[in-house]
């Protein structure tokens, strides 16, 4: 990029007005938009017309991802128009959709617990049911690459970031849009998806299609756009030709001034070495000795996938490695994170929102996470102290927020990059390892991260740099090391380091390259972490344990037992179902146990002994209007309200528990011997409710899997605010889950009554804790997204098992407790490793 600044501005283009133009395919006029303390957009216009590629750049906080939120329905201005091919936009996602428009967001907007087939049909394609999104899906991913390789059934929370993005791309494509926005859509991508992608906006343009360009890759603004717009500070600084830019031109309109140095001058002399690996390898790359001297930068380049990043990432202690770590010439441990900062090895992350930020804490949180040893003292936190490392560190790299409270999800992703960055700086490191370290930030943004990184060496501290910018490794690095089938095969220095050199190295270093088999995959870990694998295990504990329960003593498997066995398990799985409604959503429901004693107490007044017809018959409609009014209250607590679902619903616990203990202050009332028959009512020792309960979960579990309204249950769940910002009424949703959820709860009083015989106002009780067990037994995620209906039947089955096995083999009943336990954190534990081994691979 050339770093001169030309004498005259270009010429603007005022946006057209005359009704003779033809119609435009995106138009916003005066948008404004403001959030708490900032002003996004101040009265901004935009024309796009059709067939044309506009790229609309500016810095991070500019305003162009908040304006085309205004184009795509997820936000609504203070004032302005947006009109999709003359259709003008009263708010809504799908309504743009419907429109015409299509986006493709700089963060793929992929619901982390759902399928990559789930996540390409749920918001924008409503029209592909959810029992044909697999193929449907393989058809989309064809499209864009038929030798992608990527599967439409892995849950979209184990992909990577490139493989995310494509099926981002993929399904907006498959909407065949009159207007595609496209937000940084290379950032994500390596060269090949890069080169895919402008051959498709080719396309798509010869066809007629508009394309958004939004990008901080000035090179790349200038190879594909048309016309461009730049934003600074939520204003318009005007609409130009292609024709008429320089590079120093838009990096100029961009910062509001010249950038005259990019890069900050290198190193002329270094100092001893401060860094050292020997014979360090692992999984992705082979053995390799590196040595780094005190104020030197190096570069790590090379096709994705041959062993560079892989390299980063043991270093960083996230991957395991062999061989040796010298810092300061003194060796240390780098078997985690925890030790390898410890050690004093800092890392900035790729995936800045996943491994970068907590998004929900504040930056004076976040900003002081990796250096909690300047501010505690004896375990305590120094608030003064921590304030002072926060308002020094945000100043010092000019972060743009309202204050040190603000949410990081909520800022920009330069500023949430100055916010990773300003950590681990705060953390005094003597290694810095930095994969992608401007990726999605501005110029003038990157400028400033080159400068911090420079002054980082020059001060002592070895720095490592990984990027798939050439350009950036040859005009910020000392030296580049290029990295082709896990070894290093050359080193660039001096005057050959520059940009058309390291891709000269790259490209020759991988022309003999080999397919090699893929390493690290373990069918073992796939099916553990599936949606089928917990409910094979408990199937399998249940059948192991009763064959050896049956071995040590023959009466376990009598038909008294099996019966008595089977109707308590009628009970748990009921609520257990129930708990797990709500557990879909995030939630929890602490109130089912005593919601299951009130209707036993309700119904001691109605279903007994020479009651009337009309009496049975609003005894049974209490079954509906009790839970429904119960899972209405607790949803308006939580939502409405806003408070905690533990806290709703632990008052609603004690309010139904008093309410039932003044109704019946000791059990009384004895149901009609008819109806307690009718209850127990069985077929070969096996209980008519037990059988209910089984096909209630596998027909519950189909609605969840099969399904649009379970799907988009689960999506709620999995990320509230995205599926919210894809078009899902998540509100209508969470209250449908509490409300089923107190309705299977109510429903679980029917067996209940068989068991306890009269209206026992504490008969429930028991129930809370042991329905959770169940359901986190059976392989549910307790913050939501995730879970099986049949997996909490089984879970259900399976503890009531425990329960009544120690007492055929001769244990005390404490034993109880200790295996329930045990089978319970075994179970999770199980789970949850699994997943995330998954998710690491």
């Amino acid at each position: 990029m050339s770093n001169d600044v030309t004498a005259q501005p270009p010429a603007v283009i005022d946006p057209p007005h005359d009704a003779t133009e033809p119609l435009s395919a995106l138009s916003l006029r005066g948008v404004t938009k403001t959030f708490p303390g900032v002003v996004a957009l101040d009265s901004v216009d935009l024309d796009v017309r059709p067939g044309e590629v506009h790229a609309l750049v500016g810095e991070n906080g500019a305003g162009k991802s908040t304006l085309m939120g205004v184009a795509c329905g997820s936000l609504v201005p203070d004032s302005g128009i947006a009109s999709v091919c003359g259709h003008v936009l009263a708010g809504g996602a799908q309504e743009a959709t419907a429109a015409g428009l299509a986006i493709v967001r700089q963060q793929p907007a992929l619901l982390p617990d759902l399928t990559l087939a789930e996540n390409m049909v749920l918001g924008d394609h409503p029209g592909v049911p959810i029992s044909e999104a697999t193929e449907w899906t393989s058809a989309a991913l064809n499209a864009w690459d038929e030798h992608s390789g990527i599967d439409p059934r892995a849950r979209a929370n184990t992909l990577p970031a490139e493989t995310r993005f494509v099926a981002e791309i993929a399904k907006a494509l498959a909407l065949k849009p009159a207007v595609l926005v496209l937000d940084e859509p290379t950032e994500h991508l390596r060269k090949a998806n890069v080169e895919r992608l402008f051959e498709v906006i080719r396309e798509m343009t010869r066809e007629g299609t508009a394309v958004v360009y939004i990008s901080h890759r000035i090179h790349e603004v200038l190879a594909v756009a048309d016309r461009v717009t730049v934003l600074r500070d939520g204003r318009s600084q005007g609409t130009f030709e292609r024709s008429d830019l320089q590079p120093s031109d838009v990096v100029a309109l961009i910062a509001g001034r010249p950038l005259e140095f990019i890069f900050p001058d290198k190193a002329r002399t270094f100092g001893e070495v401060g860094f050292a690996v020997k014979a360090f390898s692992a999984a992705g790359f082979e053995p390799l000795d590196l040595e780094i001297r005190r104020g030197e930068i190096i570069g790590l380049a090379g096709i994705e996938g041959n062993g560079q990043r892989d390299f980063v990432r043991a270093l960083a202690g996230l991957e395991t490695s062999r061989g040796d770590v010298e810092v300061g010439g003194r060796r240390v441990r780098v078997t985690s994170p925890r030790r390898a900062l410890s050690a004093g090895i800092a890392f900035i992350p790729e995936d800045r929102p996943h491994e970068g930020v907590i998004p929900d804490y504040t930056i004076r949180t976040n900003i002081t996470l990796r250096s909690t040893r300047q501010y505690t003292k004896a375990g305590l936190r120094m608030a003064s102290v921590q304030e002072r490392l926060a308002q020094d560190a945000s100043k010092r790299f000019a972060i743009k927020a309202p204050d040190l409270d603000t949410r990081v999800g909520a800022l920009s992703g330069g500023n949430q990059q100055k916010v990773v960055l300003s950590d681990v700086l705060n953390s005094q490191p003597r290694v810095v390892l930095a994969d992608e370290p401007t990726q999605g930030v501005d110029v003038g943004t990157r400028a400033e991260i080159y400068r911090h990184l420079r002054e980082t060496a020059e001060a002592g501290t070895a720095v490592v740099i990984l990027s798939s910018d050439a350009l950036e490794l040859s005009g910020l690095c000392d030296r580049v090391l290029v990295f082709s089938r896990g070894v290093v095969v050359g080193e660039l220095t001096g005057e050959d380091l520059t940009e058309p050199q390291i891709a000269r190295a790259i490209v020759t270093s991988t022309a003999e390259r080999k397919v090699q088999e893929s390493s690290g995959r373990s069918r073992v870990l796939d099916v553990l972490a599936g949606h089928w694998a917990p409910l094979a295990l408990i199937a399998l504990a249940s059948v192991v344990l009763g064959a050896y329960t049956a071995s040590v003593n023959d009466r376990y498997l009598s038909a008294v037992s099996m019966t008595s066995l089977l109707s308590l398990t009628a009970t748990l799985a009921l609520v257990a179902m129930a708990q797990q409604v709500v557990m879909l959503v995030g939630g929890i429901d602490l109130s089912v146990g005593p919601l299951m004693a009130l209707m036993v107490v309700l119904e001691s007044f109605y279903l007994v002994d020479n009651a009337t017809v009309a009496n049975q018959a609003s005894g049974w409609l209490l079954f509906l209007v009790v839970p429904l009014l119960v899972g209405t209250v607790n949803w308006a607590l939580v939502d409405l309200v806003g408070l905690s679902a533990i806290i709703a619903t632990l008052a609603m616990y004690m309010a139904l528990q008093a309410v039932a203990l003044i109704l019946r202050p000791v059990p009384d009332g004895f149901f009609s011997d008819p109806i307690l028959e009718a209850i127990g009512l069985s077929w070969s020792g096996v209980p008519l409710m037990f059988v209910v309960a089984a096909c209630l979960a596998v027909g519950l579990e189909v609605f969840l899997l099969r399904s649009r309204p379970g799907a988009r249950l689960r999506a709620v769940g999995s990320e509230r605010a995205l599926a919210r910002t894809l078009g899902l009424r998540d509100l209508r949703y969470r209250w449908g889950a509490y409300a089923g959820c107190s309705l299977l709860a109510g429903l679980a009083g029917i067996p209940l009554m068989a068991q306890v015989g009269s209206g026992n106002p504490t008969a429930g009780n028991s129930y809370m804790l042991t329905s959770i067990a169940a359901v986190a037994v059976g392989g549910a995620s307790l913050f939501g997204g995730r879970g099986s209906f049949i997996g909490a039947f089984l879970g259900a089955l399976l503890l009531l098992q425990v329960n009544s096995v120690t007492a055929f083999i001769g244990l005390d009943v404490a034993w109880n407790w200790f295996i329930l336990g045990a089978v319970l954190v075994l179970a999770v534990a199980l789970y949850s490793k699994s997943r995330e081994m998954v998710m690491r691979r």
